[in-house]
């Protein structure tokens, strides 16, 4: 179980690009919220419950043979933090890569993260968590 937010977002990135769905459960509360940004078109504007987050794992997972998520910088509050993200896919058959920076913001409950909200840039992030670089 992670200590602090930092660790609880570096374990959750880690278990995304392992492919273990399991681990990155273990590192979010039963009632998480997720909150897409729109990159990508096809996805539901907000992800509820495990049972959400097992349906978004589903959709950002199907079109990738390989998929990287880094935190490149985190700002931590003491319930929330906003990370610079480095997305980096390569697509199933065809291989093509593509990578992406993105902001996420986060908050916590218990050590769990409660909500996730992404955002087109880290500054985007920062602004929804009210924290300061």
């Amino acid at each position: 179980m992670p200590r602090d937010n930092a660790e609880a977002i570096h374990t959750g990135y880690e278990a995304m690009t392992a492919g273990n769905l399991d681990g990155l459960l273990e590192t979010l509360d039963p009632e998480i919220e997720l909150w897409t940004s729109g990159a990508f078109p096809d996805f539901e504007p907000v992800y509820r419950g495990h049972a959400g987050v097992r349906a978004f794992w589903e959709a950002i997972s199907a079109p990738w043979e390989s998929f990287q998520l880094e935190a490149e910088r985190i700002v931590e509050g003491p319930d929330c933090a906003a990370a610079a993200v480095h997305f980096r896919v390569r697509g199933a058959g065809s291989g093509a890569s593509t990578e992406l920076r993105q902001g996420h913001a986060f908050w916590f409950r218990n050590d769990l993260t409660l909500r996730v909200s992404t955002h087109p840039s880290f500054e985007d992030a920062l602004a929804a968590t009210g924290l300061r670089a």
